[in-house]
């Protein structure tokens, strides 16, 4: 039996498809059941860079709504490329509309409210999938939809040569056929059709040759789903259609407000015609999902529920819908960014030059023919983003609040408790337990974990209504930001100790000793924990995120601090580990090895990563923001500052805007730079009222605000300009 990198061994074969073969495997180091998906041979050389880049920029999503990425490398005794992932039992929504039909309206609303909240979350991470439709759509035997292939969609098109366009075509939105990449509108298109799929059983352009349905979705209005299902609502035709207007600024504003319109449909009363009379299906194809293995023997029945998933037969070639595309440049869901030169109108020629030569890379993918016809609605002006602010100056003894934002929830921890709110209304969904002092929070599944105090040390697991899930025992503070991976979360404590424990039951999987009392936050990549620590190990240390076994220790003189309330986590892209000493140095570190790529003399208080440029927050004299180029270590540009010691916030990157504010300044303003040079386009100040208020440390986006941590409590600022809520007095 193979053993892949001599720790994941293969079950049972699954199936193979246009992105590799899948194998149903297990861990072998913690008893885990996996998915493994190996990457065809002709996909090596030069291309594995890609390969890793994408999947580890995959790999930082975090979301129920994703499978998730454990692991990826190459199998050293044959260079095969390999992803290791959430083995999920179900069956795709392309199998269960072939099995089934489509399901009663409210239960498609259900699936594509799941999909557009996963959607949401990947792009507000800067990942666009390129190739939604439903074989990419798990659904679990509870009912859950989960979203396959995020982030090696890129690497596949990049390295099949047959088509300068690849994707699959009864999916793709008009601007990829102009030779234009797409964004995250690209997705909410495919996403259209998806749930016009759903609605109907049939995609909205269908026809006899690709060709045709290119120019279809180039020139036609779809069919309402109405029309070809009686008795569907208004609103959810309006939206179909706006999801698949031609032009992409005419769609929906992002996947978050498709999420919450659909959330927002009455469907309990809906009477709609059965779909007795259907189009004769395709023949049944193998699916390449991690998660289409059988049950394993003495695995219990799936909960009631869709049919559990069974084996497709391998060896068959790959559905039309299996054919992968590539992934896009970063996109904040709040704004429509706009590719240069915009996509540009084809002719029929043109679009069957590009369409037919890359016949290899482009199918229909539907399942029947369809009649079009003319029609649709104009898209509706769109929701403009509201400022808010949210005061929790009464529990919080002016100490600045501490936030992180997922699932349109943004959750704020106060010096007494967390509070979750409406990230777009500021509205309380729910106050967590009172009086246990949390530390940094963060988010996985509708869980906070985050570091308590007041006689509980420790950290805490509160589940998606504020209560208490269980509480992880530590004898001194844990002021780290966790980190939580494949159904593991990461943090250090002043004990001296890093923990990793299970996010089900906050029962303890490994420990490792460090040297020194420690409040640094460790970051999780590829199967490791990168964690700082000064004192007397004064060393930035790689360890197994399975085992707790040290892999390698970087030293440096005067020791790490990242992590806690101001110094910035470690970030790992590319295969390189950025991290910032206490000797005033920024370091870029070979992940695998721990060697020193470069160094430069530079102090901060943050990192972040976006695109091709590194930001650092700056915490001295030399200037408030550093644009580095991550390669290199060279600088692009610096921005400087008003204040003679600066001390900066928490960097955010969105929308080609860096978001930063200075705490020592008492307006407590937020600046917004262009990334691309450092021009500034706005600055706000979030001190209100008639007292001042000084900033803190987090500044986070989603959703079109920044939202701004300050010792009042919140402030949520329009991103694009910079617009506050009236001050409160």
């Amino acid at each position: 039996m193979r053993v892949i990198a001599d720790r994941y061994e293969l079950v049972a074969f699954v199936g193979r498809g246009g992105m590799g073969e899948v194998w149903e495997g297990r861990d072998q180091v913690i008893g885990r059941r996996v998915a493994v998906k190996l990457l065809p041979d002709q996909k090596h050389g030069t291309a594995a860079d890609l390969f890793f880049r994408e999947a580890r920029t995959a790999g930082g999503l975090n979301h129920r709504g994703v499978v998730t990425i454990h692991d990826l490398g190459r199998d050293p005794r044959d260079d095969t490329l390999y992803l290791v992932m959430e083995y999920v039992a179900g069956r795709n929504l392309a199998d269960v509309l072939h099995a089934d039909g489509p399901p009663p309206p409210a239960t498609s609303v259900e699936w594509a409210a799941q999909t557009a909240a996963a959607l949401a979350a990947a792009h507000e991470a800067g990942v666009v999938h390129r190739d939604l439709k439903p074989a990419n759509l798990m659904l679990t035997g509870g009912g859950e939809v989960k979203v396959l292939d995020f982030g090696i969609a890129r690497f596949m098109a990049a390295t099949d040569k047959a088509s300068q366009v690849m994707g699959t075509l009864a999916y793709m939105a008009p601007e990829r056929f102009a030779e234009h990449s797409g964004d995250a509108r690209s997705d909410l298109y495919a996403f259209g059709c998806v749930l016009h799929e759903l609605l109907t059983g049939e995609t909205p352009f269908r026809s006899g040759d690709p060709a045709s349905v290119m120019m279809a979705h180039l020139n036609k209005a779809p069919d309402a789903p109405s029309s070809l299902r009686a008795g569907l609502p208004v609103g959810l035709d309006a939206l179909v259609l706006r999801l698949l207007a031609k032009e992409p600024a005419d769609r929906p504003q992002s996947a978050a407000a498709v999420h919450d319109e659909l959330r927002s449909l009455d469907l309990a009363s809906v009477q709609v015609r059965t779909l007795t009379e259907r189009a004769p299906a395709a023949p049944s194809r193998p699916s390449t999902a991690p998660a289409t293995a059988p049950a394993a023997p003495g695995t219990p029945p799936a909960p009631a529920g869709p049919p559990p998933y069974g084996p497709s037969t391998p060896g068959q070639p790959p559905a039309a819908h299996q054919l992968p595309t590539q992934t896009a440049a970063p996109f904040v869901p709040g704004t429509t960014p706009v590719a240069a030169g915009g996509p540009a109108a084809l002719s029929r020629r043109r679009a069957l030059l590009l369409g037919l030569g890359g016949a290899t890379a482009l199918a229909v993918g539907g399942t029947a023919l369809a009649t079009l016809r003319t029609g649709g609605d104009k898209a509706p002006p769109k929701p403009k983003v509201q400022p808010w602010q949210h005061d929790v100056k009464e529990n919080n003894n002016g100490n600045p609040t501490k936030l992180t934002v997922a699932d349109s929830i943004l959750y704020v921890a106060t010096s007494s408790t967390v509070i979750a709110l409406d990230a777009r209304t500021g509205g309380k969904r729910w106050d967590g337990p009172s009086d246990f002092s949390p530390q940094l929070p963060a988010v996985a599944d509708g869980t906070v974990y985050v570091g308590g105090l007041g006689g509980d040390e420790g950290l805490w697991a509160l589940d998606a209504h504020g209560r208490k899930k269980w509480t992880f025992p530590s004898t001194d503070l844990v002021g780290s930001r966790p980190a939580v991976s494949g159904g593991i979360v990461y943090f250090s404590s002043r004990d001296k100790y890093v923990y990793a424990v299970h996010t089900d039951s906050g029962r303890k999987v490994w420990s490792h000793p460090l040297g020194d009392k420690i409040s640094c936050s460790p970051t999780v990549a590829d199967g490791t924990v990168y964690i700082g620590c000064g004192g007397q190990d004064k060393a930035l240390y790689a360890l197994d995120a399975a085992s707790g076994a040290k892999k390698w220790a970087f030293p440096v003189g005067y020791g790490f601090t990242t992590g806690g309330t101001v110094n910035p986590t470690p970030v790992v892209s590319g295969g390189l580990v950025y991290a910032i000493a206490d000797d005033q140095t920024l370091y870029a570190i070979h992940a695998d090895r721990g060697t020193k790529k470069w160094s430069v003399p530079l102090e901060g208080q943050s990192l972040h990563l976006a695109g091709d440029t590194l930001y650092v927050g700056s915490g001295n004299e030399l200037g408030l923001v550093h644009a580095l180029d991550p390669s290199t270590g060279n600088k692009k540009w610096t921005l400087e500052n008003d204040h003679s010691t600066p001390i900066s916030t928490q960097l955010a990157v969105a929308g080609g805007l860096v978001f930063v504010g200075d705490t020592m300044d008492p307006e407590g303003t937020i600046h917004a730079f262009d990334t691309d040079d450092g021009s500034k386009r706005w600055s706000t100040p979030t001190s209100t009222g008639q007292s001042k208020q000084w900033m803190g440390d987090d500044v986070v986006t989603a959703y079109g605000f920044v939202y701004v941590a300050t010792a009042a409590g919140v402030v949520a600022l329009d991103a694009a300009t910079g617009k506050a809520p009236a001050p409160v007095y």
